[in-house]
């Protein structure tokens, strides 16, 4: 390639030869510049650098208007197809990627999956119809895990997961310490309820079971895994409802209180007591996150996160 033919190939715009073509369209300067939605003059100057760059006159001045040259007549010939083909590409690219399958692995605890993530998903379906989610459950301290060493593209973890220098951790949303009754137990009859008032009934929950250390501590400091008869310790939130909900005692679990309204158990929050649990948005470091990733996390903070 010559210097000269570099030089044109540079100089030659795609705005220039729309410009052109679109007053041999409109065969004046004024109606070439209102379909394109620029000044006249603007029009103008993109067709008198054409004509500089070909050396020869492309526009004539005709009647209250203009028409082509016969070396404008050629150009618009050989120009109208590369701008016809420019001005479709975003409309292709953007159906052919819409068509595009993109994939996404989400490590979370089976609780988050189940319960907090129980509208995120189906939104996120509806508006991403080509994603393809797959999901790692693993239990708690082991999200992240799963996350540093590339199973999951992200995670949705406990905030208490252990800290990694390879991670990145977002907050996304908070949980309630939620206490557990059936809807006949006397404590559902209380409008406020004092943590000396769980003394009174035993705990179906196992003391090692729970995901925040510090509040089987406080319990344990209470002395609620001491009220007896303790029949039942039960680990997963799943099976702390099920035993609850058949009468052998209460129950706490971590969740939110507007997802919840299952009729079968009587629900009231103990955050003020126990304070909330954080759940995080887990990334590793280096990796630019996939714009399914990106968006996957909006639904989440979105949906689930604090109004401000």
């Amino acid at each position: 390639m010559t210097t000269t033919h570099r030089r044109a190939y540079k100089e030659i715009r795609l705005q220039q030869l729309r410009s052109i073509c679109a007053t041999a369209r409109q065969g004046s300067l004024v109606g070439a510049a209102k379909e394109l939605g620029v000044s006249q003059p603007a029009v103008w100057e993109q067709v008198r650098a054409l004509e500089r760059e070909f050396g020869a006159p492309l526009i004539e001045a005709h009647g209250l208007g203009c028409r082509l040259t016969e070396a404008g007549t050629l150009l618009v010939e050989l120009a109208d197809p590369v701008v016809t083909a420019a001005d479709s590409l975003k409309r292709a690219f953007q159906e052919r990627r819409a068509q595009v399958v993109s994939r996404l692995t989400i490590a979370a605890t089976q609780r988050i999956l189940v319960e907090d993530l129980r509208e995120v998903i189906p939104r996120f379906i509806a508006a991403h119809p080509q994603a393809r989610l797959r999901f790692l459950e693993r239990p708690t301290g082991q999200v992240s895990a799963a996350v540093e060493s590339g199973e999951a593209d992200i995670g949705v973890a406990s905030d208490h997961e252990p800290e990694s220098p390879w991670l990145r951790v977002v907050p996304a949303y908070h949980l309630d310490v939620i206490l557990l009754t059936r809807p006949d137990h006397p404590l559902a009859r209380k409008r406020s309820i004092q943590l000396r008032d769980l003394l009174k009934y035993p705990l179906v929950n196992a003391a090692d079971s729970f995901a925040r250390p510090e509040l089987a501590r406080q319990l344990s400091d209470l002395g609620v895994f001491r009220v007896e008869p303790r029949t039942i310790e039960a680990a997963s939130s799943v099976a702390v409802r099920h035993f609850v909900q058949l009468g052998l005692g209460i129950g706490m679990v971590l969740g939110r209180m507007t997802q919840q309204g299952r009729p079968a158990l009587h629900e009231h929050s103990l955050s003020r007591q126990f304070g909330r649990a954080g759940i995080n948005l887990v990334w590793r470091k280096g990796v630019l996150p996939t714009t399914t990733a990106r968006e996957f996390a909006d639904v989440v903070q979105r949906l689930l996160g604090d109004p401000t």
